[in-house]
C-alpha cells in the first residue's frame, strides 16, 4: 500500500465526521461509511492483522483522530453513537 495520499485527504476539513458520512477510501478504492472505516481500522490495528489493508492505514488513522477530537470537543456522545451502543447491548428476544 502506498503511504502517499492526496493532500486534500490529510486536511482535517475534508475528513468525514459522522458515522453515517460516506467518503472515498483510497486503500480499498471505493466509497465507505465512516463507521465501517473505524471498525475495520480499529480491528486491524488492535488485533495486529497485517494482512488487512486497514492495518496502519494513514487515512483510517486520520479519520479516527478527527472523529475522536470531535467527540472530545462536543463533550457528549451524539445520537448515532448512542443508538449503536444501545442496539449492540440489547438482548435477543427470549425464546418461549
Amino acid at each position: 500500500m502506498s503511504t502517499l495520499l492526496p493532500v486534500h485527504i490529510l486536511e482535517e476539513a475534508n475528513r468525514p465526521r459522522r458515522l453515517s458520512d460516506a467518503f472515498r477510501c483510497h486503500a480499498r478504492g471505493r466509497n465507505l461509511l465512516l463507521s465501517v472505516c473505524l471498525d475495520d481500522y480499529m480491528n486491524a490495528n488492535a488485533l495486529r492483522v497485517r494482512s488487512m489493508v486497514c492495518f496502519e492505514c494513514i487515512q483510517g488513522g486520520a479519520n479516527r483522530e478527527t472523529f475522536a477530537a470531535d467527540a472530545d470537543t462536543e463533550g457528549l456522545l451524539d445520537n448515532e453513537i448512542w443508538a449503536r451502543l444501545i442496539s449492540d447491548m440489547k438482548d435477543p428476544d427470549p425464546v418461549a
